[in-house]
């Protein structure tokens, strides 16, 4: 006996597999490169029904890169306990993460990468993926660990060189970059 949806389950389970075609399509495509009757095709519904639950493409593209980005597992790889580590093993950890994060979720990085019509969003999700990063620096310089630098720029040139080289397809040595940056002590 199939089991019963109620109306919001049926709604939710919609939206999901709307974001999903999204994904495929917008990976495939790019974002410029497809319509809005490409993602409807794709999803086996009509336009009409996709415009119920994402006003634009470009909302679709938000929504696509606030719900399934990489952003929450960041956040989940920064709070993480680090027991004692020192901040260049901690990083090169959580790059290491990200990094492989990225790779998981190739159709992303590539909506990601060709998000034209959704800058606003993309935009949020750096400076916040930079944020997080600057933070733990700015912690752990606080902390006399690692000595007094620009937190911003050294978590900007982390965050990019980590997603440029894995849209890009080759893939960095995080643990060469993050020596680069805080090189060991002599």
């Amino acid at each position: 006996m199939a089991m019963v949806r109620t109306r919001k389950e049926q709604a939710e389970w919609r939206r999901e597999q709307l974001l999903d075609a999204a994904l495929r399509v917008f990976a495939r495509k790019g974002v410029d490169g497809a319509s809005v009757k490409d993602l409807a095709d794709a999803a086996g519904v009509t336009p009409g029904l996709l415009y119920r639950y994402f006003e634009s493409k470009e909302a679709l593209v938000e929504a696509l890169l606030r719900e399934r980005g990489f952003l929450p597992r960041l956040r989940e790889l920064l709070t993480a306990g680090h027991d004692g580590r020192p901040a260049p093993q901690v990083l090169a950890d959580l790059l290491g993460g990200f990094d492989a994060l990225l790779a998981e979720n190739a159709d992303l990085v590539a909506v990601f990468f060709s998000a034209t019509h959704a800058r606003r969003a993309l935009a949020e999700l750096v400076s916040e993926g930079q944020r997080l990063i600057g933070d733990f620096l700015a912690a752990r310089v606080a902390l006399g660990e690692l000595r007094p630098h620009d937190t911003e720029t050294a978590a900007r040139t982390l965050f990019a060189t980590v997603a440029v080289n894995r849209a890009t397809g080759s893939p960095v040595d995080v643990r060469s970059l993050v020596e680069l940056l805080f090189p060991p002590e002599r």
